[in-house]
């Protein structure tokens, strides 16, 4: 793990809760205040993957990830 080999890291945290079977909300935690940066995150990882995704900012501590088709 990253936290043992590196002392003092504080990686973020997230949290998830589907809304519905297209809609997942992160919740995210961290000191560094990365949020827009986990958003873009998202939004590649559904490139690469080539999911169709709609990913939208909620807060600075929050995102939301609509995919076009269900996950459950």
């Amino acid at each position: 793990m990253i936290m043992r080999s590196i002392r003092g890291a504080r990686p973020p945290r997230f949290a998830y809760t589907w809304k519905d079977d297209k809609t997942l909300q992160v919740d995210y935690t961290s000191n560094r205040g990365l949020v827009d940066f986990a958003v873009g995150l998202a939004r590649g990882v559904g490139r690469y993957f080539g999911e169709d995704l709609v990913v939208s900012k909620l807060s600075d501590s929050g995102f939301q990830v609509i995919f076009s088709s269900p996950q459950r």
